[in-house]
This record gives C-alpha cells, structure tokens and sequence, in this order.
C-alpha cells in the first residue's frame, strides 16, 4: 500500500545528485574469438588463451563489410556467424545487496553464462538487458562467458529470426556497446528487471504558461527476506544540479520479494521548459528511496526536460504551444573502420556535424540507438524520431504469418524494451514502429495486424508520445501509385520515403504534388517526408544535370562504376527542399543521410559497399556541396561556399559556377577579374548562379567574397583547364558524368565532358536506374581493345529526336568536327535515317548508321571542317525517318 504526501518547494531543501549505486565497468581485457563451429560445450570448458585480447565496445565486423576504395571491387559479404567473448573478473562479498551485470547491446542474439552457470538469451541488436547476478556471483575470481550471433537467418526458425531481417545496412556482430557490474546498496531499490529500464518514468502531464506537473512513476522492489516500509521521493533539480526546484513525497509498504509501482506528481510553478535548440533546459530528475530509518537505499538520478509536443495534420509540429517546422537528417550508428564499435567521443563527433549543419531533429534510424546518443540529443535540443528495427520483411518465406514464427511477438518486447529504456528522454518525440515493411498496398505476411499490434502496444506504454512509421512508394517504373495503407490509420502520424529523381520520377515538383495527393487523402493524420535524397561521389562530377541518365545503385554483379555525380546530388536537394519549404502541414522532414555508411549489398558511386547518400562521408572527413546547402539555409552561420569545388580538372572553356551563401550580397571574380554580384534577393533558397561563365587555359582562381553585415567570407578553388579543352569541345553526348578520357582508334585520347550545350532532344528510354548505359551491358564493337576503364563511356549512352541541336561558343577560325555514332535500336536499315547541319549548312544527309556501321552498337564517325565566324557554332541533327541520334562530338580548332 502507499500514501501520498508533499514537500519541498521552490529552492527548498537539498537532494543530492550522486550516485548510490557502484557501476564497475567490464570493458577492458576480454578474450575474443570468432568461430562458428565452436559448440556451448567447448566454450565452457575453453581456457581463452589462444582466442585475440579485445576492449569494449568490439565487433568483429569493424572492416569487412564496407570500403572507401575507388575502385570497382566484386563486394564480398561481410562475415555473419558466433562470436565468443570471455572474461575472468574478480568481486567482493556484498551482503545485502543485490548485484545485476548490464548489457548496453549485443548483436543480434547474446546467450550469457557466469561461472559455467547460463544466465539467459536476449535476442534483440540494439536494446540493453540485465541479469541478477546476485546469488550467482562470487568473492574472488569469476569467469563470464556471452556468445553473441549475428548470422542472417536462414529460416524461420533460425535464432536470429528476429527483427530486422534485413535492410540497407550492415548488422555488426559483438559486444559493441559496454557490459557493467551494477551494485545496489540493499535489497529494497528501484527496479531493474524491468526490460533493462531505469524502473523510472517521468512525463508532464499539464503545462500551462505558468505551471507544470509532472507525473513520476517509480517500479520499486523488495528482495529482501523481511517487509519493510520505504519513502520515496521524487524531485526535480535544477540544470547546476544543487538548487532544488520542487519535489513530492509518498510512503509505501513492500512485502518481502514484493513488487510495486508507485506514482506522484510534481507541481512546479515557472518552470524552465526544454525549447529545443534555443534552450535545452535539463533539469535533474531525482527519484530517492528511503527505509524506516530514513536512510537512503537507492537513488535514480536522469536528466530531464519540461515540454509538451503536438503534431497537427495542417499546421505541423508545436513545442510547448510553438510552431516550429522541423528539419533534419538521419543518422546509422555505423563508422568507417568501427562498423557498430563507436565510441561517445564518436557520438559528440556525430552531434557536432548536426549542430553545424543546423538540424533541429534526427531520426536514429532504423533500430534504437544508445542511450549516450539519445541524451547528446537531450543536451543538443533536437527532437528525436526513435524506430523499432522492424525493417523490410516480417518473415524470411512468404506469405507466412509473423505471429506463427515467434517474429511479432519479438518484435513487440524490443518494442517494450526501446520505450521503457528512454522513457525519460526530453528529445523523443515519436515512436516508430517500423520502416518500409509494406509497399503502400502489399498485405504480406500478415504486416498490417503486426502494425496494429504495435501501434496498441506504443499507446500503452506510452500514451503521450505520437506515434509513426515510415514506407516507401509503390510504383511501376517511374508512375507513382496511390498508397492505401496510410487509409487503415496504423499509427498517430506517418512518415514517407521520397526518392523522386532518384530512383523514379523526372519532375522537378513530383515531391510536392505527391504530398499534396498524400495530405488530401489522411487530411487529418500529420505526414512528413521520413526520407529524401541523392547517392554522392564526391569523385563524380557533372557540367549539366540535364544531361544524362543517373545511377541510382549498381546492379550488374558489381562489375562496373555506378557514377553518381555530386553536383546531380546537389541539384536533387534543392529541388526536393524547394518543395518541403513550400509546405507548412509537413510534421517534419530528415534527409537520408547524415553521413555515408556501409551497406554491404552495394557498390555505387566512387566507393564500395557504402550508401553514399551521405551529406558528410563515411570517414567523416569531407562535408559534401550539399552540406552547405542547408548550413547556409537552416543557421544563421555565415556561409559563402562554392559547389563542384571538387571538378579540379574541367572540361570545358565556359561553365556555370554555383554558389550556397545566405550572405546579403557576394562578389564572384575569375583570374582576378570580376564577374558579378549577386544580392540575396536574386539566390532563391541560398542558391547563387552565375551563367557561362569563362575559364582560361591552366590554372584559373575562382573567388567568391559573401557580405554577412560586418563580415566578409571569402572561398577560392583552383580548377584546371588543359589547353586542349580551352579552346576544343569534346562532348559525351547523353552523358552525365564528365571527364573521360577516350582511347580508342575513332577518337584518340581526349578528355570528354558530360552532354552540354544542347537544345531539345531526349535521353534513351530505361527501365531502371542502375547499369545505366551500354557499358557492362553489350559489348561496343570498332574500338579495339583499351585499359582505360572510362573508355566505352564516351559511347555509352546517345542523344537522339525528331529535332535538337548543340549551341557551341567559339572562337572564330577553322575546326574538324568529328561526330560519333552508334545504333542501339534500330534492326532493320532505313528505320532511323536523319541529316546533320553545321551553322545552316548541311554536312551529313541521309545517315543510316546501322547500315553504314553494319550492325547494331558499332561505333563510327563522321567527320568535316567548319569555319566559325560569329563565335558560335550551331549543330543541327534533324530525323528524316525516325530520329537522330548522336553518341559524341568532337569540335577541334586548325
């Protein structure tokens, strides 16, 4: 039984802030081996002196199964299997007291056992867990034995059978959080068999403008042989954690090995809410348990924000009653050369990229993170989406139920685990409960009661927190269909995975009429864009976005470069966020991704088995263009800063120069001559253009200087451009990636810029956006054998229609156009026969390359002298029968 009390008061009192509680950490000196025949049996009786020496946090999966290298490497998989950790650690006698060991996370499934003693299994990758170790524990020497498994399951039967089945991110195995030694000093104390919680959860339950109450609940237990009755108070304390702010206090009579909750309210009048990044306030929360004597023999001590959180359908997010759009990024727990082994030096890293770039929210995707980088969001003052690992798939057969399997029901405690764990959290704001698992209509393997199922057990244990999940499109090639699951209304809000431009769609504003349809279909369920963005190789460059086809992800056995040119990336970012911007019912929108991370089934861009969506690489060494697109639009930081700075060897002799700046006004100069000035009013979303600009032969110094009031910011680059290409065009017609070096008897060795400077025509029609391009795919007969990887791409894709032309600016003077073609499609000759005009004049009739090359994808040109006399030249290519088509052009001065 309990009864309710009061106390304390503004500044009244003292409540300490110190531990009672002895943590000893386990970290150092394991013993390690990674073996997958090893039986239970074995381990047990192994000595450990043979297996490698370790430190926490550990995977054995730190360097496997993701690389930086450029190169075009066939990706392995990454080692999945048992991983076996051993300790010898010594204890001392602790009579009357109870002692847990605590794991922090192991992947995906830890068997424990101490001194040969089998403590249990938790089968879960990413929530803590404890065992009473109280009995079982002894004076001197101890030996702990754990077997972590993060084998892809084969069945479903399998132990790892659990969530996440899948996803486009590597399951790290091990000890990759820390493993502690919890002591409390008697056997009456705040719980901790509860699913790894703190046994403490805090909520406001009413905040007006001057006063707030906080519910505080408290599961308490009694281990003891003997009843007893205990005091417990619970208090708030200020952020410089001395100065008491307010407190409750209520008696309860716990039987012996009893168990039971106890709740009371704090009343705090003016209290210092938790506002997000303009004022974090933490205060301390302090839940103290005292026995008869009034001797304390437990102390909970979290931090803890003041805040109420809204999410309206039409009007977006509200922090304590405030409007607030939320814009943000999301975030892996995965590190080049560490995989899941990170440290809370890495997190602070994490969380300084975020606070540069100025997000305000971060969706720790696609599993619950640790608690170190939930509190660093605490501190930060952004609002976390936290997610449920249900990823993908429910089952590992189709169409079978996941309540059958034991999957759902897993699925629901590491649900139970991840909300009672951070409870407490001032930053979390939503509870997901999954991430893709459906395709808007597909009713697979029984997902849509496990949602329910999920969403019900969310509300219970949390009522005051909104709940979420996350889906992608369904779709046939690039037509986007209606999505029907969001009509059932799983959950509170829902969040969708937009890839327009990417993986599907052309449109510029196909992002916001997809939105828009959404937001009128669930006019009353708050929607928010979970995901968007741009695979990004910061090695890949493009002179015109409009110019090609983009490879969104490598499919053909990972034989070839998958180019994904930074500046399309940038192009993609820009145009998605002009559409976000222009929607105040988004509840919230997080780019995908803050940085690069491993994913072991790609390889695409510059680098292999790595996502490269990234906004900052996988080293964390280079903030890519894109990174300053939203620095300059989401702080107040001055930002001047060129994009393409990367393109250091350029192709042609005029260029577009692209610059983010949230300055009043900036200056562009070139080779030390000034260009032209741009006011804020002419850089729509802090987006800076100047127009053909010129470039001479060699080095050219590109400077841009940024007004920020008093300040002045200042970035150069240097770009090369060789003499060849100072005053020759070579143009890879339909190509998007610029800088090829062709080698081959029809073109010689040339450096070749992606298509540009035409007018009308199309891009070949493709059913898909990986292996874009003939390259890999057929071989490209006439031109002879090469080692130039790049070379074929110059022929690897075509401009073609009934119409088009290339505006070419030139000095006046005499020129060899030489033009290259192939015929991918045409089976019979006369279907595709057109004329090509130089400045009016006609220079080639009547071409019907498949006749002229004698079979399909066989190269050839054509070549004739020009004169220019008006400093452009004018190439017309007009269908006769069919449509024109050129694969190359080459434009070179006599």
């Amino acid at each position: 039984m309990a009864c309710g009390g009061g106390g304390g008061g503004n500044g009244a009192g003292a409540v300490s802030v110190d531990a009672l509680r002895n943590q000893t950490s386990l970290a150092k000196n394991w013993k390690f081996v990674q073996d997958d025949n090893l039986t239970d049996t074995q381990a047990l009786a192994a000595s450990g002196t043979n297996w490698a020496t370790v430190n926490l946090p550990h995977t054995w999966n730190a360097i496997d199964a993701a690389t930086t290298a450029q190169s075009t490497p066939t990706t392995p998989d990454y080692k999945r299997g048992l991983g076996w950790y051993r300790l010898e650690f010594d204890a001392a006698a602790a009579a009357g007291k109870t002692r847990w060991l605590q794991f922090d996370a192991a992947s995906m499934v830890a068997d424990v056992w101490l001194n040969g003693v089998k403590l249990g299994q938790h089968r879960g990758a990413f929530t803590a867990f404890r065992f009473d170790v109280t009995s079982g524990l002894k004076a001197g020497k101890n030996v702990l034995l754990v077997k972590t498994d993060n084998s892809a399951a084969a069945n479903d039967a399998s132990p790892t059978a659990i969530a996440p089945l899948g996803g486009d991110f590597n399951v790290a195995g091990g000890l990759y959080r820390t493993v502690s030694l919890i002591e409390t000093p008697s056997t009456a104390h705040i719980a901790l068999d509860d699913l790894g919680s703190s046994g403490v959860f805090a909520k406001t339950t009413s905040l007006t403008g001057t006063s707030a109450t906080v519910n505080v609940l408290a599961k308490l237990k009694n281990d003891s042989s003997t009843d007893g009755t205990y005091t417990v108070t619970a208090s708030l304390v200020e952020a410089d954690g001395k100065t008491l702010k307010k407190s409750s206090t209520a008696q309860v009579t716990l039987k012996a090995g009893q168990s039971a909750p106890l709740a009371q309210d704090i009343n705090v009048d003016q209290p210092h809410l938790w506002q997000g990044l303009s004022d974090p306030y933490l205060y301390h929360l302090v839940v103290e348990l005292k026995d008869s004597t009034g001797a304390a023999v437990d102390r909970v001590v979290q931090r803890f924000g003041v805040r109420e959180m809204r999410f309206d359908a039409n009007q977006g997010f509200f922090l304590n009653g405030k409007s607030i759009p939320l814009h943000g990024v999301n975030i892996h727990q995965d590190e080049l050369g560490k995989a899941w082994a990170i440290t809370n030096e890495d997190i602070d890293q994490t969380f300084a990229f975020i606070k540069e770039v100025g997000a305000n929210t971060v969706r720790m995707a696609h599993y619950p993170h640790s608690d170190y980088t939930v509190q660093q969001a605490d501190k930060l003052g952004v609002v976390v989406w936290a997610e449920l690992p249900l990823v993908n798939a429910t089952s590992k057969a189709s169409l079978v139920d996941p309540e059958t399997t034991g999957f759902a029901e897993n699925a629901r405690v590491q649900l139970q685990e991840l909300i009672r764990q951070k409870f407490n959290n001032a930053s979390i704001g939503l509870w997901s409960i999954a991430n893709e698992v459906t395709g808007g209509n597909d009713a697979r393997n029984n997902v849509q009661p496990l949602l329910k199922s999920l969403n019900q057990v969310a509300k219970s244990e949390d009522p005051t927190r909104a709940t979420t999940l996350a889906n992608q499109v369904t779709r046939n090639g690039d037509v986007v269909l209606p999505d029907t699951l969001t009509q059932t209304g799983y959950t509170d809000t829902y969040g969708v995975n937009r890839y327009f431009q990417w993986y599907y769609g052309t449109s510029e504003t196909q992002l916001g009429e997809n939105l828009d349809a959404l937001h009128a279909q669930i006019p009353t369920q708050p929607i928010g864009v979970s995901e968007y963005g741009a695979g990004n190789a910061i090695t890949h460059h493009t002179d015109n976005v409009f110019g090609g086809r983009v490879c969104s992800r490598d499919t053909s056995g990972f034989t070839r470069i998958c180019y994904q040119p930074e500046g399309y990336a940038n192009y993609v970012h820009e145009k998605a966020y002009n559409e976000i911007v222009k929607r105040p019912y988004l509840m919230g929108t997080w780019i995908w991704n803050m940085f690069d991370f491993g994913s072991g089934n790609r390889h695409e861009g510059d680098i292999g088995q790595t996502n490269t969506k990234g906004i900052v690489t996988f080293g964390r060494d280079v903030k890519k263009d894109v990174f300053y697109f939203y620095k300059a639009n989401w702080t107040q930081t001055p930002v001047t800063y060129i994009t393409s700075r990367r393109y250091t060897q350029r192709a042609y002799p005029v260029t577009d120069i692209k610059v983010y700046s949230n300055a009043s006004s900036i200056t562009l100069q070139v080779n030390g001559q000034a260009v032209g000035s741009k006011a804020a009013a002419d850089c729509p979303l802090k987006v800076c253009e100047f127009k053909n600009v010129a470039l001479q032969a060699g080095n050219n110094s590109v400077v841009v200087n940024g007004t920020h009031g008093s300040e002045t910011v200042t970035d150069a680059v240097s770009w090369n451009l060789a003499q060849e290409n100072a005053t020759n065009f070579f143009i890879a017609a339909g190509g998007l990636t610029t800088g090829f070096l062709s080698n081959d008897p029809l073109l010689g060795q040339h450096r070749y810029g992606s298509d540009n400077f035409f007018v009308g025509g199309e891009l070949p029609p493709i059913t898909g956006r990986s292996s874009v391009g003939l390259t890999g795919a057929v071989a490209i007969n006439g031109l002879g054998t090469t080692t130039i990887p790049e070379t074929g791409r110059v022929w690897d894709m075509w401009r073609e229609g009934n119409a088009f032309s290339y505006n070419l600016p030139l000095a006046n003077g005499s020129y060899m156009v030489t033009l290259g073609f192939l015929e991918p499609t045409a089976t019979a000759n006369g279907a595709r026969v057109f004329n090509v005009n130089a400045n009016g004049a006609n220079q080639i009739a009547n071409l019907d390359v498949l006749q002229a090359a004698g079979a399909r994808n066989t190269a050839i040109v054509r070549k004739f002298p020009v004169t220019v006399s008006n400093g452009r030249l004018l190439l017309d290519f007009q269908g006769v029968t069919g449509k024109a088509i050129v694969s190359n052009i080459a434009v070179v001065k006599q």
